[in-house]
Parts: C-alpha cells; sequence; structure tokens
C-alpha cells in the first residue's frame, strides 16, 4: 500500500470501519513508513483530545439543534451529523472549540471508558512491537510475589477459545496502580489483548463500573482505534482489544473463561 493510498483511509482505519485485509495492509505499511505511522499517532492523539474536550459540561439539546441546521444543506452535511452524534455533546464552550476544531480536520472520534483509554496505550506498544510478554505458560514465582493479595494466578488462566487465536505469552501490567495479567496474541495476523483484573479493583475505573453494573452484560467502546470489549467472568474484570470488528470482538470475549483464582 502506498502512503497516499492509507493516508486516504485514515478516519475509516481509526473507526475500525475497514475489512481486516485492508486494515491488515495498512498496518504493514505504518510499520515501514515512520512518516505515516507519525502522521497516524497525531491523528489518533487529536481525536482523544477532542474527544475529553466534548465530554465535559452539560449538553445543550438547543445549540445542537442549530448547529445541525446549519449542517445540513451542506453538501457533507451527512457525513458531519454522524461524526458529531456519535460523541456527547458539552457543554456550550466545548461546542465552540469542537467547531472549530472541523475546520481544522475531518473527523471527531467516538466514544470510549476510562478503562478502555488506558488499556489502549498498552496495546498500541504491542502492536509496535514495544510490549513483549514476560513468561509463556505458568506464572513465575518472582512475578506471583509482586500479586500482593491483589491478583493472582486464575486470572493468567482465561484464553480466548476460538480458532485462529494464537497464544503469544503473558506480562503483569498496572493500569491507573490496578495490577492486571495481560495476554499478548494474535486472531490471524491482528494483534489482540486480552487483560483481566480482580473485579473488585473496578472502583478505580467508574466509568467502566457503572456502565456494568446497569446490567449490560457486555460493554463495548473504542480504545483509540481499537475495539474495547469488556465483561464480569467469574470474580474478574475481563476485556479484550483490537482491531478488529466490534461483533468479532464480543463474540470472542464471550469465549474467555479464566478459573477462579
Amino acid at each position: 500500500m502506498k502512503c497516499n493510498e492509507a493516508r486516504n483511509l485514515v478516519v475509516a482505519y481509526l473507526d475500525s470501519e475497514l475489512d481486516a485485509k485492508t486494515a491488515q495492509e495498512i498496518q504493514l505499511h505504518l510499520q515501514s513508513c515512520a512518516e505515516c505511522a507519525e502522521l497516524f499517532a497525531r491523528e489518533e492523539k487529536f481525536n482523544e483530545h477532542m474527544f475529553r474536550v466534548l465530554r465535559a459540561g452539560q449538553s445543550t439539546p438547543g445549540l445542537w439543534e442549530n448547529v445541525e441546521s446549519r449542517l445540513r444543506p451542506g453538501r457533507n452535511a451527512g457525513w458531519l451529523l454522524r461524526h458529531w452524534k456519535r460523541v456527547a455533546l458539552g457543554g456550550v464552550s466545548a461546542l465552540i472549540l469542537a467547531g472549530i476544531a472541523i475546520f481544522v480536520t475531518p473527523r471527531l472520534a467516538g466514544s470510549s471508558l476510562d478503562l478502555a483509554r488506558a488499556v489502549a496505550k498498552d496495546h498500541r506498544e504491542f502492536v509496535a512491537g514495544e510490549m513483549r510478554s514476560e513468561f509463556v505458560g505458568r506464572v513465575p514465582n518472582d512475578i506471583a510475589q509482586e500479586f500482593e493479595g491483589r491478583l493472582d494466578i486464575g486470572a493468567f488462566s482465561a484464553q480466548p477459545a476460538a480458532d485462529g487465536f494464537r497464544y503469544e505469552g503473558a506480562r503483569l501490567c498496572h493500569l491507573s496502580g490496578v495490577p492486571v495479567a495481560w495476554t499478548l496474541g494474535r486472531i490471524q495476523q491482528t494483534p489482540v489483548s486480552l487483560v483481566v483484573f480482580k473485579r473488585s479493583e473496578l472502583e478505580h475505573f467508574p466509568k467502566a463500573k457503572e456502565r456494568l453494573e446497569s446490567g449490560e452484560p457486555v460493554v463495548c467502546s473504542k480504545a483509540g482505534r481499537y475495539q474495547f470489549a469488556v465483561r464480569y467472568v467469574n470474580g474478574y474484570v475481563v476485556c479484550l482489544v483490537g482491531d478488529l470488528k466490534r461483533t468479532e470482538l464480543e463474540a470472542l470475549l464471550q469465549t474467555v473463561r479464566p478459573s477462579a483464582g
């Protein structure tokens, strides 16, 4: 894939709207082209910043209706409305900033949970080859000693029971101070991270806790340009993140069954 082809697809790629073959071609291109990789990274960071801005303040339906009426006659109205409605609108000041941003960049990011954002950084490092497993198979004693009662070996027992999943090892990580079992793997050639931690630690991620305790069996979100899904299983919080379609990631998550610690 050439640079101009990849850059023309940056919006669809970061929104996980491409088919697996095209997304993989872009991933391979980004691994070999530092300039495009930097451009994609800047775009992703801008999206995350704009979403934080849009989340601030109270929603203003009246102002949104005014914005919508102004956008509707335009040539690109359908595209703009789709992206405006994809995010939770903030207060007046946030909308002003967002209005300016429309003329600076042609897209706005989808929503993401606090837990999804925490997972996204390390998953990006895994995709870039900067994060590797610490062990394969049984948890070493020296790593188990770092659990301090906040994690257990059972968290590392989980793997997706699905055809095509290739296990590449695991490591102990910390998200916002929470110890988690991080399993690295791939579905075909697509990197997938499985993150498991104790349900009692979910208080560190109040937005995710609120969604899960509302009764949703599986909560989905965006983690940067990746899809993210999380659910409760046997006293654990189990998360999956990867550049897959949302339905594929949900189905994969349903196959994960960590044993009791």
